[in-house]
């Protein structure tokens, strides 16, 4: 059942009371109006004083009033002001990755070409001596456009076009370099001792740094009995820049003093390949540097008056660029 509504009761004045009280009310605020007159006795001229310096101090209390009034509510702006940032700052930690700090984003270079191959951005690291972070599907992300680009993997001995991804995962002092674009061997790669040969013929950005050994420094062979002609074979190797084949075109413009085994040392021994198979066991072979590429060609977020976060794989920001 409907509770029932209920109604003030209907009670009837008292008609006969209601003229006396009336005239009691004027009577008391009569009395009270002129008792200072009274308890005085001051001429008309200083209850004309008086009635100003009353009014005076009445309004001196409102003034007093209203900024004792206007002094509580800037207080309690203040007070809200800064909880809100309490606030958001507490939002904010919530949303930070346990890795920021860890690994910083610099700046994207290249964001106005039309080129997606020389727009880049890279990740260094700060983490303790035996720390390591697993990046592979973290994801960038615009906070204007929306759009984000996943990490993939990458291949921890490069050869050209032959996939062999794995995780990605850096140590302390090693370097990313994410691109837009496509890679121009066909994948992601970690750098060695010897990419640099990679160079040779291609365009990278930024470029490969050049650590390859030098031809002449290589346990080189004899190339042939005649002590002049290894000297000259020896002298031809001295002048290869390191990270550098050549060709029969430059075989065939060597002198005909030059053996034919120093020729084709030249044309097949100096060369990527051989420089991994030389090299893959030395301690320094591994560089500290990867090469990541998101092959994607399309806008990811705007040239100017974006946000970009880094996201680790539970979704949080690890480091963010605001342009």
């Amino acid at each position: 059942m409907e509770e029932a509504p209920v109604f003030a009761p209907n009670i009837k004045p008292n008609m006969t009371k209601e003229p006396f009280i009336i005239l009691l009310v004027l009577f008391v605020l009569f009395g009270l109006m002129y008792s200072p007159i009274k308890k005085t006795n001051l001429s008309d001229k200083n209850n004309t004083t008086n009635s100003s310096s009353i009014a005076a101090k009445k309004e001196n209390i409102g003034y007093s009033n209203n900024k004792e009034v206007a002094k509580e509510i800037k207080s309690t702006e203040d007070t809200i002001k800064r909880l809100e940032k309490d606030l958001d700052k507490a939002i904010e930690a919530s949303k930070r990755s346990p890795y920021h700090g860890k690994l910083n984003l610099s700046r994207i270079s290249g964001l106005n070409r039309t080129d997606p191959n020389k727009e880049y951005v890279s990740i260094s690291t700060r983490l303790a001596k035996n720390e390591t972070i697993k990046i592979t599907g973290w994801y960038f992300k615009s906070e204007v456009t929306g759009y984000y680009a996943i990490i993939g993997g990458a291949t921890m001995l490069p050869f050209p076009f032959t996939k062999n991804d794995n995780n990605i995962v850096l140590q302390n002092g090693d370097k990313v370099y994410i691109t837009k674009g496509f890679s121009p061997i066909g994948i992601s790669f970690r750098t060695n001792k010897c990419t640099g040969y990679f160079e040779e013929n291609r365009t990278f950005t930024p470029s490969l740094s050049k650590k390859c050994p030098l031809p002449k420094d290589e346990n080189l062979p004899t190339f042939s009995s005649v002590m002049d002609r290894n000297d000259e074979c020896l002298k031809t190797i001295d002048r290869i820049s390191r990270c550098t084949t050549k060709g029969n075109e430059f075989v065939r413009d060597l002198p005909d003093t030059i053996s034919s085994s120093c020729k084709t040392y030249i044309t097949t021994q100096i060369n990527y390949n051989t420089c991994v198979a030389n090299h893959f066991d030395d301690t320094d072979f591994p560089d500290k540097e990867y090469r990541v590429y998101l092959n994607k060609f399309g806008p990811l977020w705007r040239t100017t008056h974006d946000t970009i976060n880094l996201h680790d794989e539970n979704g949080l920001i690890v480091d963010t660029i605001s342009y």
